[in-house]
């Protein structure tokens, strides 16, 4: 296969397409069985302000953390080299030598291929990973570790035997020609199901919010294969201090951040109109919404500011109000994840997790302001 680029590094053939272009067959090992666990895939470039607390956030849910890097102007790559003496046991680091070059729409694929673009830069650990789900990961995502464990925990909790008995009462329920009823008695046994499984007595299955609970609801009832999307909160830098971004207060919520068990019909692939790369995904896929997982720092990396006319909340004042009553601009495909998860989840934003993931960071911005994006 013949390659044409215009960039000085295939000019000077600094290395061999070959070695990075994946393709269509390179997808089927994700057909293969994989061992229960959940692998990690962290993308890297210039990412020294939060790369380390981003690891420590999610490192101990994971059972693997593939690392796809490019060259990079900060010292990102000592970090990377430092955090795989770390953890030697999870993370495994691969150099993408092809350059990923800023796009300008339609014209980006008519100069340059597409070894050179996100979705093949992605693909290309995406489809490393040894464990049976897979869970995409941004170096300015910090995570809420314990609701991350518990996800992990729900997942790897065998319910088959709830599952298979669910699965031969609905077949039962179609002999019952009314559908009404059909539904009320389906709703029964799911809530009798799940209560034994949890030990609990939920009334009303829809106001589940512990994140255990929510993850074992969706495999008994989901009839598809769960596609567990993953949300965060956007923090930008105002006075040298945290704040939430209330002009865009949510991110990752449109299932664009997920765990779930990849196939060969699963891969990345480039939003020509948007200009991004997203996961594409067959239809046996369900998504299914779990909460705020993570603060997102990327906001703070391009320098972002507070838009006019918002209200200014700083980090130290998130938890004060019971409800989230601000001022903020919430789109409405957000609407759910600020309805249902936010009161509960803002929970995690203590002065502890600020200490230990947040500070260093806001400190590195604001040192370095002038090497932000």
């Amino acid at each position: 296969m013949s390659y044409h680029c215009e960039c000085e590094q295939c000019k000077n053939k600094e290395f061999n397409p070959e070695d990075y272009i994946i393709k269509e067959e390179d997808f089927k090992v994700l057909d293969e069985e994989r061992p229960l666990g959940i692998s990690g895939h962290l993308r890297v470039k210039d990412e020294a302000m939060s790369l380390a607390e981003c690891i420590d956030s999610c490192i101990d849910a994971l059972d693997e953390l593939i690392i796809t890097y490019n060259k990079s102007t900060d010292n990102t790559e000592e970090i990377l080299k430092e955090y795989a003496q770390k953890y030697p046991d999870k993370i495994r680091l691969y150099y993408y030598k092809p350059n990923i070059i800023l796009y300008d729409n339609n014209k980006y694929l008519e100069k340059f291929p597409i070894l050179h673009n996100l979705c093949n830069y992605y693909n290309y650990g995406y489809i490393k990973i040894k464990y049976k789900y897979y869970m995409k990961i941004d170096a300015d995502q910090i995570y809420f570790t314990d609701k991350l464990l518990s996800i992990r925990k729900a997942l790897f909790k065998d319910i088959s035997k709830e599952i298979s008995e669910l699965n031969f009462y609905n077949k039962l329920l179609w002999f019952i020609p009314i559908r009404k009823i059909r539904s009320i008695l389906r709703y029964k046994k799911e809530k009798k199901l799940l209560n034994k499984i949890l030990n609990s007595n939920y009334i009303d299955l829809d106001k589940i919010s512990d994140i255990y609970d929510l993850i074992l609801y969706y495999k008994l009832i989901i009839r598809k294969s769960c596609y567990f999307s993953l949300g965060g909160i956007n923090l930008i830098k105002f006075n040298n201090k945290l704040c939430l971004n209330t002009g865009n207060l949510l991110n990752g919520c449109v299932g664009d951040h997920s765990i779930w068990i990849p196939n060969s019909k699963s891969k990345y692939i480039m939003e020509k109109n948007a200009v991004t790369e997203n996961i594409h995904l067959d239809d046996k896929f369900h998504i299914c919404g779990t909460g705020i997982l993570w603060v997102h720092l990327g906001d703070i990396k391009k320098q972002h500011s507070l838009a006019k006319g918002f209200d200014v909340i700083y980090y130290e004042d998130i938890n004060r109000k019971e409800n989230f009553i601000y001022k903020v601009a919430i789109p409405m495909i957000h609407m759910y994840y600020k309805d249902h998860f936010f009161d509960n989840d803002k929970k995690y934003l203590t002065k502890e997790f600020y200490d230990r993931f947040l500070k260093k960071p806001l400190e590195y911005a604001i040192k370095n302001q002038d090497k932000l994006w």
